[in-house]
């Protein structure tokens, strides 16, 4: 079974100075499948995506033989698509939870969407990258890192150590180029995200090492959303071969992955994909300040949404 929404709608936004056309988002280099979701759970060994008082605007992807619990109260505006049929994969335990998408079983779009994401991963973790180390907060100029065939500017994180206080700042350019961050370390991604002149799917925080759905390293993402309506995580993760949590989180992007271990999705965390619908739209070619009115436009939209669940 396929599901696609196949939404093509986007608004194309111009700023003062059109920029040259480049080779595409890092939505774009995901593929069609991959974009249709918030999050993507590998499901390895029969474990656990573990939903539990959160907001998914957009969809989720359980792969391989997967499982969720929905304990909630819960608020998912997109579908649960599993890989698996249905033997038990899913469980609802509040009836107070929300689903307008519905649960799907059988779904071959996620397995596809997987192997997209999880060969992106290899090999953009493969390539050499300016090394930075991340200690606090930290403003980043993409034009440093190195540049790919892909236009990804590419770094290498050779340190991460930061706090719900901290901000990391990274700056497009003009040639609107994406940016490629490689771990090789366990993290724990406690910051906030601003970012000037990019969009979140232009924006990947890549998690290397491991294979076949193990070894590599672990993801904890926490900005202490609660604290302030403002703390806002922006960007897409990709963690393949490690375990996932997130707690108390806003993250503007994408969650993929998540190893042979339970993915903890939980205590007031909200995500949204970028783009006007379930089928992210690539980001149209904007000079930096058209850019920046297209993260502002989303944020509000966004805004919008978490006011009518108050």
């Amino acid at each position: 079974m396929s599901i696609g929404l196949g939404i093509a709608g986007s608004a194309l936004l111009a700023g003062s100075f059109a920029a040259p056309a480049f080779a595409g988002s890092i939505a774009d280099q995901m593929g069609p499948y991959a974009t249709q979701y918030a999050i993507l759970f590998e499901g390895g060994g029969n474990n656990t995506l573990q939903v539990t008082n959160v907001v998914v605007n957009g969809n989720v992807g359980v792969g391989g033989t997967g499982k969720s619990t929905d304990s909630g109260p819960a608020a998912v505006y997109g579908r649960f698509d599993f890989s698996a049929l249905n033997v038990g994969q899913f469980s609802n335990n509040n009836a107070s939870n929300i689903i307008t998408g519905g649960v799907h079983y059988g779904v071959s779009d996620v397995a596809s969407a997987l192997s997209a994401v999880n060969t992106l991963n290899a090999m953009l973790g493969a390539e050499a990258g300016t090394p930075i180390a991340i200690n606090g907060s930290v403003t980043i100029n993409i034009s440093d890192g190195m540049l790919d065939a892909f236009n990804n500017r590419v770094f290498t994180v050779t340190g991460f150590n930061t706090t719900n206080g901290n901000v990391l700042r990274i700056n497009g350019d003009l040639a609107g180029e994406n940016v490629v961050f490689n771990f090789s370390h366990n993290t724990n991604f406690n910051n906030q995200v601003i970012l000037n002149g990019l969009g979140p799917d232009q924006v990947l925080y890549n998690f290397v090492g491991g294979s076949n759905l193990t070894g590599g390293p672990t993801l904890q993402i926490n900005d202490n959303a609660s604290s302030s309506g403002n703390n806002m995580v922006l960007g897409d993760f990709l963690d393949p071969n490690g375990a996932i949590s997130v707690t108390n989180s806003n993250v503007f992007g994408r969650i993929f992955g998540g190893d042979s271990h339970d993915f903890q999705y939980v205590s007031g965390s909200e995500v949204t994909a970028p783009g006007p619908g379930p089928v992210a739209t690539p980001l149209p070619t904007t000079s930096l300040a058209g850019a920046v009115l297209m993260s502002a436009v989303a944020l509000s939209r966004l805004q919008r949404r978490r006011a009518r669940l108050v």
